[in-house]
């Protein structure tokens, strides 16, 4: 059996009262055996529970980052809101000693544990984004962002293969609310009988208004993932976008080596259960896809990445500013595919202005008869 590492800082952790408190509970040396086992045999096994939608190159290195390390303690637990369990698990490096590792779950990759320095203190700070006292309501919430996730051509997807991606993630609380519920249906509480199928499906009706979606509580820091189907925004193109709503979370480093690692854009002070949502898709913010747009010569990838910042736009104010500099654009298959967006917005002032502009005959005239619909 292994002996377990004992830094003096961590010999000191494990004799403090409050961590014991808290409900942090240390491993006798044959639990600790027992867990590392556990965890072998499970990357072992290339158990499914572990991939994620993690590339091979990236399963592959996550086993290896897990032999190099022993759990120690276990810390505290997450409950679904069908009232299932995840108690985090707390490890140290076999080498490497200088800070404690916190996996919110054992089936999460090494990618996203946290690190949790070598002090109680510091320790419940790592914890901090990941134990909320109580759900947060949406619109308490402070931070939005919205990003491209895919088309149902590019990623063979569709709105309902995404549910059943973010409802079987082990980032994610399982139950999800509709278009319908302009609100978290569940932040009272539900008794837990009540969560029959029938039930389930009622919660998950569309509005009859607007882009149907799909609503979760990541499990751990109860933010919000919404995925939306933006169907036939251009003829035959259906694009999808995941908007997330959350309380900035303090580990830049950790996201910023875990995009480099998977070649993805996500947000720095993302909690870490959202970016372990969201791995296996893209995640473009309108950022990333306006600043790649005067780098395309392409007429059709210039009204994609258009057609994808029309999606990504809150409201109409927003998406007029990510159109109008392409209103004049020299290529008429990219005006005219912002005369339909605008159109579509009822944009009337850039309506008029490319009415007033326009030199070919036909998009002259839709466009002036447009305006003047728009002005009775």
């Amino acid at each position: 059996m292994p002996t377990l590492p004992h830094p003096k800082w961590f010999d000191a952790l494990k004799k403090d009262p409050k961590l014991t408190e808290s409900g942090i509970h240390w491993f006798t040396p044959e639990e600790a055996e027992a867990r590392r086992a556990e965890l072998a045999h499970l990357y072992e096994t290339s158990d499914v529970r572990l991939r994620h939608h993690l590339p091979e190159a990236a399963f592959t290195a996550a086993r290896e980052m897990v032999s190099h390390f022993i759990p120690v303690g276990e810390g505290p637990t997450a409950s679904s809101r069908e009232g299932h369990k995840t108690r985090c698990w707390l490890l140290l490096g076999k080498q490497s000693q200088d800070e404690l590792k916190v996996a919110l779950s054992p089936m999460h990759p090494p990618f996203l544990w946290l690190g949790a320095g070598q002090t109680a203190a510091s320790l419940k700070e790592a914890l901090a984004p990941y134990s909320p006292p109580h759900i947060p309501s949406e619109d308490k919430l402070e931070r939005t962002v919205r990003g491209f996730i895919g088309t149902s051509a590019l990623n063979h997807i569709d709105l309902y293969q995404l549910r059943d991606r973010y409802k079987s993630s082990a980032f994610l609380d399982e139950l999800m609310w509709g278009s319908a519920y302009k609100k978290d249906p569940f932040l009272e509480g539900l008794p837990r009988s009540h969560f029959d199928h029938e039930t389930i499906e009622r919660y998950s009706a569309q509005a009859p208004e607007g882009h149907p979606s799909f609503s979760f509580r990541s499990l751990f820091s109860k933010s919000i993932l919404r995925a939306e189907a933006h169907a036939n925004v251009a003829e035959g193109v259906n694009i999808f976008v995941a908007q997330l709503r959350y309380h900035p979370a303090k580990q830049q480093a950790l996201l910023h080596e875990l995009n480099q690692r998977l070649g993805m854009r996500l947000p720095e002070d993302l909690p870490v259960d959202l970016a372990g949502a969201l791995i296996g898709l893209p995640f473009d913010p309108p950022e990333v896809i306006r600043a790649a747009l005067p780098k395309q010569t392409e007429p059709a990838k210039i009204s994609f990445g258009l057609l994808c910042l029309d999606c990504l736009a809150t409201d109409n104010a927003a998406a007029e500013q990510e159109l109008r500099p392409y209103a004049s654009h020299p290529e008429g298959a990219v005006r005219q595919l912002v005369a339909n967006l605008a159109l579509r917005r009822r944009l009337k002032p850039l309506i008029t202005e490319m009415a007033a502009r326009e030199q070919h005959p036909e998009l002259k005239q839709k466009l002036s008869e447009a305006a003047q619909r728009l002005s009775t």
